[in-house]
């Protein structure tokens, strides 16, 4: 796996397989463009190829052409994988850049970065409802579901207080619903209204309904059978309003654990929910442990999307080690849109990732499918590392809008930046290209670097010798 380079970037770095393309490797460092006056060869490798020898030579069978500072070449890569661009350049210095080809399902959807399990002020956590989408905005996320306690209207005052202002984050409803007399967390996502409020204001219908439900389930041992009623209803209710119900965190511990493996064992064999959060807003000795609670299902033959979520009751990154944007989701969805992301979590187009105890590089995704693992750590580590960066910004003006300020201009005409960057890497808008006058600019410092400064490197001024003088 390798990480983006810092100053050369592949357009598009993301091909759509077994098509033709032409690719723009652009210097992002402006000093070190491309020149008429070099020769570079070029190999492309394929990280899935098989190789007998590691050592193998490297065979440059590509030639690209310069212009206007940047490297151009045309290819057709042939299967889904990861591949790396070898430039050598003179037959000395190489540059190895990453790329990713995908088949036309992945190439045709977008990928976002998302949490869909957090708290707020207004159930038991500490930040309110201004503070919490611009603080997941400047970590790069394109989506979150604030999922207050038995209450969704803090999500929707979330929604609302930004209604005025083009985002590139999706501030999605939510809930996190306990029905009484049952320990069973489950995580409403994207509904059109509460399901919360009908246990809370209108008891006796919804005992009546789970009685109903209970006398269809004879064949579930009788300590679960109630809970099992509820668990059905919420997530039928869950279903009415469009939302999905995600099982959330069945390793967290208050005494016991959260769901005990006899119940939790029934209720996957019902297949009631829409998603598992997998990685959730637990230790890591939890979450493993729902890892392998994951993996003896599928054995088992119950398929289930993952999704990652915070949980987390304090949004700040460099303090929640085991919180805040530690945990997340990645979809691969045709939009941004509530109902867009929520069909890609249902057909598994899901990633659920953990970033443990804020050791960035040691990120760990897990799908249904390898190929969204591997693909997943590919955009870890080459397209959303710069969304987040595009995106840090944004989140700081939302905060300051909505503490009053008047930005709302400025923070109006960045929307699209994610988007626009999206939609390059990809290849679905023309690459970029270095003006003339940058080029014009930098031959004069080249000039001046060859003619005027002495040949030297570092502090060492060298009177004898050689040491050619470079760029």
């Amino acid at each position: 796996m390798m990480y983006s380079h810092e100053r050369y970037r592949c357009y598009p770095s993301v091909v759509c397989v077994r098509t033709e393309t032409t690719i723009t490797i652009f210097p992002r460092d402006l000093s070190r463009r491309f020149r008429e006056n070099k020769k570079y060869e070029i190999a492309i490798r394929g990280m899935n190829d098989d190789e007998s020898d590691y050592h193998d030579p490297i065979v440059y069978s590509y030639s690209g052409t310069v212009q206007d500072g940047c490297l151009i070449l045309t290819c057709t890569l042939e299967t889904e994988q990861e591949y790396v661009i070898w430039i050598r350049e003179n037959e000395g210095k190489i540059i190895k850049l990453p790329i990713y080809s995908v088949e036309k399902d992945l190439y045709e959807l977008r990928p976002l970065k998302g949490n869909l399990h957090t708290h707020s002020y207004y159930s038991d956590a500490e930040d309110g409802i201004p503070m919490i989408p611009a603080n997941y905005r400047e970590q790069g996320f394109d989506f979150f579901a604030l999922t207050d306690h038995n209450r969704m209207f803090p999500s929707e005052l979330a929604a609302e207080l930004y209604k005025d202002i083009p985002l590139d984050i999706t501030v999605m409803h939510g809930e996190e619903l306990h029905t009484p007399g049952s320990q069973l967390h489950i995580v409403h996502v994207g509904g059109s209204e509460s399901v919360c409020n009908q246990y809370i204001h209108h008891d006796e219908e919804f005992q009546s309904a789970v009685e109903e439900i209970e006398k269809e389930m004879s064949t579930v041992p009788e300590q679960y059978r109630h809970r099992m009623a509820q668990a059905k209803w919420a997530c039928d209710e869950i279903h009415k309003t469009g939302g999905i119900a995600i099982y959330a965190h069945p390793f967290w511990r208050s005494r016991n654990y959260n769901i005990s493996k006899n119940f939790s064992d029934l209720l996957f064999d019902a297949k009631l929910f829409d998603a598992l959060e997998l990685m959730g807003g637990v230790h890591t000795q939890d979450n493993s442990k729902q890892l392998a609670l994951w993996q003896e299902q599928l054995m088992k033959g119950n398929m289930i999307p993952v999704v990652g979520s915070d949980d987390s009751h304090m949004h700040d990154y460099s303090k929640d080690h085991f919180g805040f944007g530690h945990r997340f989701t990645y979809v691969f969805a045709k939009s941004n849109s509530t109902k867009d992301i929520l069909d890609a979590i249902r057909n598994g187009y899901s990633v659920s990732g953990e970033i443990p105890m804020s050791n960035e590089e040691e990120v760990h995704f897990y799908s249904t499918n390898l190929r969204f693992v591997l693909f997943a750590h590919f955009l870890y580590n080459n397209y959303f590392v710069e969304t987040k960066r595009l995106s840090f910004g944004e989140g700081i003006l939302m905060r300051r809008y909505a503490e009053g300020e008047p930005v709302g201009e400025i923070l109006s005409s960045l929307a699209n930046t994610v988007e626009n960057f999206y939609k390059k890497f990809y290849g679905l808008t023309s690459a970029p290209t270095l003006p003339r006058e940058r080029q014009d600019f930098l031959d004069r410092c080249l000039d001046m670097q060859q003619n005027i400064g002495p040949k030297t490197r570092g502090t060492i001024l060298y009177k004898h010798g050689s040491n050619e003088r470079h760029e």
